[in-house]
C-alpha cells in the first residue's frame, strides 16, 4: 500500500474530522468545494481505517464517481471490491466501492462495515441511503453501540426540497472556499458573463424548482439558442464547452444550432447509454468535440479538466445545481488560463457568484409562504361553460383548449462581465465585521442587518463553528 501524502488543507481537514470523532460525533459532513481533493482526502481516511483493521464502504449514486474512486484506490495499492449491477463485490476485501441503488438490495450478503464514506452527501437523506444507514446502525437516527461511523463528503450541504442534512449527519466540518483554491492556483480563475435575465413570469414552480415543461418552452426560443451560439463564438471560440439545458429536446435543439454554426456538438442526457456518455466526455478531453449539450447529467462525477467554458441555459432555484454545474469547468489544465461562465439563464442573480461565501447548516430550510397562487387551478369552457381543472386540454363537449404561448422577450445587447473585485472587498468587510462580533446578540444584529430570515440560527451556527475550530486546536 502506497502512502498518500495529503496537501496541507487536506491534512487539516483530516485532523478536524478526527477531532470531531473524538468529541463523540458519528456522522460529520466535510464541506469542500470542487478541486479541494475530496477523493484524495477520503483515500487517506480509508488507509488509516484499514491499517486499524476496519472495514470501509465508499458509496455513491453514479458509476463515474465510483470508477474514479476505484482508480484512485488502485493507484494507492488498496485492494477493493465492487458492488454494482453485474458485480457482487469481493467479500474478502476490507474496502468496497458500492453503487447505492445496488447495495440497498444486497445488504443481507455482507457484514456491516465500520466506516461508510458517502460522496455527494446532499443526496443522503433519500430513502435508499437511509435504509443502508439503518441496517449499519449509522447516523443520528439509527446509531447504536458498535454501529458504523459515517463520513459525508459534499461541496453543497443543502437540498432543493429544504430537508436538512441533520437527518443523516451531526456536525459540519468546513474546509475552505472556492476563492481560496483559486488564489492557490488549484482551481482556474473565473470570468463570469451574464446577459439580461430571461422573462420567466409565465413559468410556474413545481416541486421547489421551475416547471421543466414550461421552462423548456420559455428557454428553447431560437433567439435564445442563437444567442448562446453567438456569444460562444465571440467569447469562448475554441474552448471545450458544456451547455446545461432544460430537457432532452432542448439539448438536441441547442446542439443542432451549434452544428449549423460549424461547431462539433453533441447532445446527451440521462437517457443516453454509457458508451455515448463516455464518448462525449472523451470528445471534450481529446478535442474532437467543441460543445456537449446535456440535460440531467454532469453535475457530478465528471473529470474533464480541459473544459474551459460553461454555458448555462437552464434556470434553476437550486444553489446545488448551480454550483455543481459551474464546478465542471474549474479544474486546472495545461494552457488553460481561466474558465468562462456564459450565464444566459440569470442564475447568478439568484445565487450570487460561485466564489461568494455561503453559510451552511444542518437544519431544514424554512418553508416559504407563497404570497399568491402561481396559477388559476380551474378554467371554464367558452362553449358549454363547464368548469374543469386547468390542466385539462379537451372539454367533454369537444372543445379543445389551445395552449397559451409563453413568449420570452429577448433584449438585444452584449453579455456583461461580472467582476469579483467589488464583491471581494464587500466579503472582506463582512468577514471582518463578523470576526469582531463576540456574542450571539452581536451576530444576530448583523444577521438582521443583512436581511437574513433566521439570524438566530445563523448566529448559533457561527458560534458552533468557532467552538469547533478552537477545540480542534
Amino acid at each position: 500500500m502506497k502512502i498518500i501524502t495529503p496537501r496541507p488543507r487536506q491534512e487539516k481537514a483530516i485532523e478536524d474530522l478526527r477531532a470531531a470523532y473524538r468529541r463523540g460525533f458519528k456522522a460529520p459532513v466535510m464541506i469542500a468545494p470542487t478541486g479541494f481533493g475530496k477523493s484524495a482526502t477520503a483515500i487517506c481516511m480509508i488507509q488509516s481505517a484499514i491499517e486499524k483493521g476496519k472495514r470501509v464502504w465508499f458509496i455513491a449514486h453514479l458509476k463515474e464517481i465510483l470508477r474514479d474512486t476505484s482508480h484512485r484506490l488502485t493507484d494507492a495499492d488498496i485492494p477493493h471490491g465492487w458492488i454494482a449491477a453485474g458485480q457482487d463485490g469481493n467479500h474478502r476485501q476490507a474496502v468496497q466501492v458500492a453503487m447505492v441503488q445496488t447495495l440497498v438490495r444486497r445488504l443481507d450478503r455482507f457484514q456491516p462495515p465500520d466506516l461508510i464514506i458517502v460522496d455527494e452527501a446532499h443526496l443522503a437523506v433519500a430513502n435508499t441511503y437511509q435504509q443502508i444507514f439503518e441496517w449499519a446502525g449509522a447516523g443520528p437516527k439509527f446509531k447504536r453501540p458498535g454501529g458504523a461511523h459515517l463520513l459525508h463528503l459534499t461541496a453543497t450541504p443543502c437540498r432543493l426540497d429544504g430537508r436538512g442534512l441533520g437527518e443523516v449527519a451531526d456536525i459540519l466540518v468546513p474546509t475552505c472556499s472556492t476563492q481560496d483554491l483559486i488564489d492557490e492556483a488549484l482551481l482556474a480563475p473565473i470570468r463570469y458573463y451574464a446577459p439580461s435575465e430571461p422573462d420567466l413570469s409565465g413559468v410556474h414552480t413545481s416541486m421547489g424548482d421551475f416547471n421543466q415543461g414550461e421552462l423548456a418552452e420559455a428557454m428553447d426560443k431560437p433567439v435564445i439558442t442563437g444567442s448562446a451560439v453567438q456569444h460562444y463564438r465571440k467569447l469562448a471560440h475554441g474552448r471545450p464547452a458544456v451547455a446545461f439545458c432544460v430537457t432532452v429536446e432542448h439539448a438536441n435543439n441547442v446542439a443542432e444550432q451549434f452544428r449549423q454554426a460549424g461547431y462539433r456538438a453533441l447532445a446527451i442526457s440521462g437517457e443516453s447509454g454509457g458508451t455515448e456518455r463516455d464518448a462525449a466526455l472523451q470528445g471534450l478531453r481529446d478535442g474532437s468535440l467543441d460543445v456537449v449539450c446535456n440535460c440531467a447529467l454532469w453535475v457530478a462525477g465528471v473529470d474533464a479538466p480541459s473544459i474551459g467554458c460553461i454555458i448555462q441555459l437552464a434556470p434553476t432555484q437550486s444553489v446545488v445545481k448551480y454550483l455543481q454545474s459551474v464546478g465542471r469547468g474549474l479544474r486546472t489544465y495545461p494552457g488553460k488560463t481561466d474558465c468562462l461562465i456564459l450565464d444566459h439563464a440569470g442564475n447568478v442573480k439568484r445565487h450570487g457568484l460561485p466564489t461568494d461565501l455561503r453559510e451552511w447548516t444542518l437544519e431544514p430550510a424554512e418553508k416559504k409562504k407563497s404570497s399568491k397562487k402561481s396559477e388559476v387551478p380551474v378554467k371554464t369552457c367558452p362553449v358549454c361553460f363547464a368548469t374543469m381543472p386547468s390542466e385539462v386540454t379537451d372539454c367533454s363537449c369537444g372543445h379543445h383548449f389551445e395552449p397559451v404561448a409563453r413568449e420570452i422577450e429577448h433584449v438585444d445587447g452584449e453579455l456583461e462581465e461580472i467582476t469579483t473585485a467589488a464583491k471581494a472587498e464587500a466579503v472582506k468587510t463582512r468577514k471582518a465585521e463578523q470576526g469582531r462580533s463576540q456574542t450571539e446578540a452581536d451576530l444576530i444584529r448583523i444577521g438582521r442587518a443583512r436581511g437574513m430570515k433566521r439570524p438566530e440560527l445563523w448566529a448559533r451556527h457561527v458560534l458552533r463553528a468557532r467552538h469547533a475550530k478552537e477545540a480542534a486546536r
